[in-house]
């Protein structure tokens, strides 16, 4: 029997090899006497297929097809074209509701003609267009009403920086007021105009065919009436209605939907009971505790964000890529109007196009000093509310301890939907909408309240008899 060494990697008595050395360096294609040839060049006729057969070859041997071109594989994959949403295609009439209280022009979105009212309050940075795929599920039923926020979508004011709770949360209130009734004194020379519409003294029509007029006939979408700088609708209207909205048998019941900076413009709104016949508030993810947690993180992800898109259809294919917005359907309908185009600023000839490129509309970074007034206090305010109350989250972890607690009372009805993100209602359109409708229904808004039969008179009611053995006189069981 051969003796080996026990020192592994060295050779045996004599010089030899050992047989499992023998057998790794063949394994490996080393000659194992001499110094070991150099390696091979690399062919030049490109890379091959090692080993492989060509099945179209029927067993011939695979050819080269020389050389790869350089950088034939950082060739970016093509994408699918982004068609962008129109407006009417969700929304049946768009308005411009002149409010001199208010010392500006908002624009409001309206879907559904009858039922009650479901108000919906964006969140920072987003417009009226992010409900668009609630509206269209909503207003078979329900009358949806989303209003752009003033710097936000095609409201102008003539104070666009002011991003106050009181601010924001009036302008709620006077265009509910508006359009639903309140006190006279809050609509008092205010003036709703129907964007779109032909004028009547140019057709020769009279003001109530005028107000018949369909409101998306000369409008294709939201960036027909957003250029100009920032908050400035420069398509002026065509029609002004001046008759009241609100119906002749009173105001009707509705709700308060808010999103993120929404929802605590809906508690604060609310708080105020001056809407008539709020009937309840729903809040979409956004908690006090978490809310001020994040707020010193809210600068770098604003920072974050590109400060310009070459086109509408890349900021639509960002927002979904980043996670903005995972629908892409509620992307290409949202994403556009909260962007207004800007040149580049080039000196051009008149002949030539200037290129134009697509920036935020709403300075969010002047917004900063508001941020804390938005949320301070608001889990407090939002269980104190009278009405009944849904807040709609993406997760439990969202919760701070004031509304733990209330939870856990049966203050308020908690809704979960973990598989969507922050914008719970663009991700999730369609069960966000259910959610919504079972609120409704459940706590009966704009129902009349259950008749519960009462005994006729002269009739004693009926007592219950209690089970069990009843005690006599004594003491003792009967």
């Amino acid at each position: 029997m051969d003796e080996f060494p026990s020192d592994a990697g060295r050779k045996g008595s004599g010089g030899q090899l050992r047989p499992a050395d023998l057998l790794r360096k063949k394994a490996l294609g080393v000659h194992t006497a001499g110094a070991p040839p150099p390696l091979a060049p690399p062919a030049s006729v490109g890379l091959g297929t090692l080993d492989e057969v060509d099945e179209s070859s029927s067993g011939t041997p695979p050819v080269s097809f020389g050389a790869v071109p350089v950088g034939v594989f950082a060739k970016p994959k093509t994408r699918a074209p982004v068609a962008l949403g129109s407006w009417d295609s969700y929304w049946d009439k768009r308005l411009s509701i002149n409010l001199p209280s208010r010392a500006g022009t908002f624009n409001v979105y309206v879907a559904g003609t009858e039922g009650p009212v479901v108000m919906c309050i964006h969140g920072g940075g987003y417009s009226g267009l992010t409900w668009s795929l609630v509206a269209k599920q909503l207003k078979h039923k329900y009358r949806v009403v989303a209003p752009d926020m003033r710097s936000h979508g095609l409201t102008a004011t003539d104070n666009d920086t002011d991003f106050s709770k009181e601010a924001m949360s009036e302008d709620i209130i006077a265009i509910w007021e508006h359009m639903f009734g309140g006190s006279s004194d809050s609509r008092k020379g205010d003036d709703v105009a129907g964007v779109g519409q032909r004028t009547a003294t140019q057709e020769g029509l009279s003001d109530d065919a005028a107000c018949d007029a369909d409101p998306r006939s000369s409008s294709t979408g939201p960036i027909a009436h957003a250029e100009g700088k920032l908050g400035t609708v420069t398509a002026a209207p065509t029609f002004v209605q001046r008759s009241s909205a609100v119906p002749a048998e009173g105001p009707p019941a509705g709700i308060l939907v808010g999103h993120s900076m929404g929802g605590g413009l809906a508690v604060w709104a609310a708080a105020t009971k001056r809407i008539k016949r709020l009937e309840g508030v729903v809040v979409i993810d956004v908690v006090e505790g978490a809310a001020l947690a994040a707020l010193p993180h809210m600068m770098n992800v604003l920072a974050g964000r590109p400060s310009s898109f070459p086109s509408l259809e890349e900021a639509v294919a960002w927002a979904v890529r980043s996670g903005m917005s995972r629908n892409k359907e509620a992307a290409a309908v949202s994403m556009p109007s909260q962007l207004v185009p800007q040149p580049n600023g080039a000196e051009v000839a008149d002949s030539e196009r200037i290129q134009q490129h697509w920036t935020w509309r709403t300075p969010l970074e002047l917004s900063r000093p508001y941020w804390e007034g938005w949320y301070t206090g608001l889990s407090d305010a939002f269980l104190q509310l009278p009405c009944p109350k849904a807040l709609l989250l993406a997760g439990t972890d969202r919760l701070d301890r004031i509304l733990t607690i209330g939870q856990m009372q049966g203050k308020f009805q908690l809704i979960l939907m973990p598989t969507a993100g922050h914008a719970i209602h663009e991700d999730e359109p369609e069960r966000a909408s259910e959610h919504l409708m079972g609120f409704l229904r459940r706590f009966r808004v704009g129902e009349p309240p259950l008749q519960f039969p009462r005994a006729p008179t002269g009739v004693r009611p009926v007592v219950p008899v209690v089970a069990g053995p009843v005690l006599g006189e004594s003491g003792g069981p009967r």
